[in-house]
């Protein structure tokens, strides 16, 4: 090979070199570029992910509209299943911010099916819009008693701090449905709030002063600064009047709801027997306070199943 050649060939190879040098140093460059975008775009996501569940949903939520139709046509409960493939065993929580308080929803439960579903149908939207964390709890009480609603909100309440540290509690007949969506379900930190003040069965008007039956909500400091319910109120009537005087005497007063906020469409039912001894416990309540109630609860879970749309506690009271 001639000079000439090799000089030739010894310049191809430097320049080859030399190209794939820069390839290299431009491929790196770009690798890191994308990367480092990649890194970016990710910590990106990840800060507006961790923004929605920091921020605090609002006070009041947007999209409320006030009056409602509230629909009471029987529902089977697989429809209201696929109407709300969101829910998880019978809890929600809001998507974009932090619920301000974690609800609890107890329900006092006897043979009643079709209004469970017509409940739930309409229950899960109104509690979905007002942005809030809550668990639905449907407390069922065994055959061979006498109905005892106390008794149950009181499992209910129990039972419920086993699944989570709810801060508030909606003590709830299954037969009332909320007309206005500005009736927001969340407690007032100083005083227990009464929501249903204007029942249809009522004829939108509130009984009696001191009626606090229906919808009424507690925090849990409330609720435990009373003893919850008496346990002694076997039959229709007179526990509620009870749980009223027990607020009274733990030095609490009832807030209540505007009464056009505060209105509930009623669902009918025959009535239960009524309890023929609520006036003479209810005379004697104010000894009993401490010694009847959360303290003195006594009973056994036969079932607790986690359904789609709510807890569902099968109890036999002691």
């Amino acid at each position: 090979m001639s000079a000439f050649a090799k000089l030739s060939f010894g310049a191809f190879i430097t320049v080859q070199i030399f190209l794939i040098c820069v390839w290299l140093f431009y491929y790196r460059k770009n690798t890191y570029n994308f990367q480092q975008s990649f890194k970016d775009k990710t910590i990106t996501t990840t800060n507006k992910e961790e923004d929605s569940l920091t921020k605090k949903c609002p006070l009041i939520p947007s999209g409320l509209v006030g009056k409602l139709n509230v629909d009471k046509t029987p529902q089977t409960m697989e429809a209201v299943e696929k109407k709300y493939e969101t829910m998880r065993d019978g809890q929600y929580k809001p998507k974009n911010c932090t619920a301000r308080q974690k609800v609890a929803i107890l329900i006092p439960f006897r043979d009643r099916e079709i209004h469970l579903g017509i409940f739930l149908n309409h229950m899960h939207a109104f509690l979905m819009k007002q942005h809030l964390e809550y668990g639905i709890y449907v407390v069922e009480q065994t055959k061979g008693l006498e109905f005892n609603r106390g008794f149950l909100f009181n499992v209910g309440y129990k039972e419920a701090l086993k699944d989570s540290d709810y801060d508030c509690f909606v003590l709830h007949d299954v037969d009332l449905l909320p007309e206005n969506d500005h009736n927001i379900y969340t407690c007032p930190v100083d005083q227990p709030k009464h929501l249903a003040v204007a029942s249809e069965k009522w004829q939108y008007k509130l009984p009696y002063t001191s009626y606090f039956g229906g919808v009424s909500a507690l925090t849990r400091e409330q609720y435990e600064a009373v003893n919850g319910f008496s346990n002694e109120f076997f039959g229709w009537g007179g526990e509620d009047d009870d749980f009223h005087n027990r607020v009274a005497w733990a030095k609490m007063s009832v807030y209540r709801s505007i009464s056009g906020v505060g209105r509930y469409s009623a669902l009918e039912h025959k009535p239960g027997a009524a309890n023929p001894k609520r006036n003479e416990i209810i005379s004697k309540g104010k000894e009993r306070m401490w010694k009847d109630g959360l303290n003195s609860l006594k009973y056994k879970i036969l079932q607790k199943t986690y359904k789609k749309l709510y807890i569902h506690i099968i109890v036999k009271i002691l």
